[in-house]
């Protein structure tokens, strides 16, 4: 039980920190290229077809100069901010929704919501939090965003994202997470995978090859050092 605890809580935590943003860092350049589009047009001839050696079918964006808004300030928020300024890319950190006075390193969260280019939320998911994104928000996104979410499902209307593609309030989305994993045919977000500029993975972005035989790893440790007598991160009885 200690060995199983060690990772679920602490370990799974700390390889997330390196997965994830690199997970959703994916799903920004496969949108803000529409890399997906062009391996689809590829496929389909239009390219072998063409009479130039490339064609411009759909957008291409560089992320260098853009604006980067991030919801959610900790460790996976701040790993995600280290790779957009490596891009070239502005950064700026939402404060909490509803939340004034937080200092001059956030940003309104309804400023982030008008001023980014791409906003990626890495939040929990709390009654505070819960549909943080909806349709008041979407209407608030002046420069037509990316949206991604490797976080939480519940922290965006999944109702309304789909009016926002839809509509053409937001460039495109990229999300790892759903309300209900596994969702069913009928889930909101799966009868988005039609659009080309939506992509759904399966809550996959923490589970990178090396994530895993790491966990494996200090789960094998664990057990062996719990084994041995000499159990990690004990959690003692209550104090009297």
């Amino acid at each position: 039980a200690c060995a199983a605890r060690d990772i679920t809580v602490s370990n799974i935590r700390n390889y997330a920190t390196n997965t994830v943003p690199e997970h959703t860092f994916a799903l920004v350049l496969a949108l803000r290229r529409s890399l997906l589009e062009y391996r689809d047009s590829v496929r389909a001839g239009r390219w072998s077809s063409s009479a130039q050696f490339c064609y411009f079918d759909h957008p291409i964006r560089d992320l260098a100069g853009s604006v980067l808004g991030i919801i959610g300030d900790g460790a996976l928020g701040r790993a995600v901010a280290d790779i957009g300024r490596a891009f070239g890319m502005r950064v700026l950190f939402s404060s909490y929704k509803g939340v004034s006075g937080m200092g001059p390193l956030y940003t309104p969260f309804e400023d982030v919501l008008r001023m980014s280019d791409v906003i990626t939320l890495h939040a929990p998911l709390t009654p505070a939090t819960r549909n943080m994104i909806a349709a008041h928000e979407f209407a608030l996104m002046d420069r037509r965003p990316l949206l991604i979410n490797t976080a939480r499902g519940g922290l965006v209307d999944e109702v309304a994202l789909g009016e926002a593609l839809r509509n053409g309030l937001i460039a495109g989305a990229g999300f790892d997470v759903t309300t209900v994993e596994p969702p069913p045919d009928d889930h909101p977000l799966v009868r988005l995978t039609d659009l080309p500029n939506f992509i759904l993975t399966p809550h996959v972005a923490w589970a990178s090859r090396e994530a895993i035989q790491s966990l494996a790893d200090q789960l094998v440790a664990n057990i062996e050092a719990c084994w041995s007598g000499r159990p990690k991160n004990v959690v003692g009885p209550p104090v009297a």
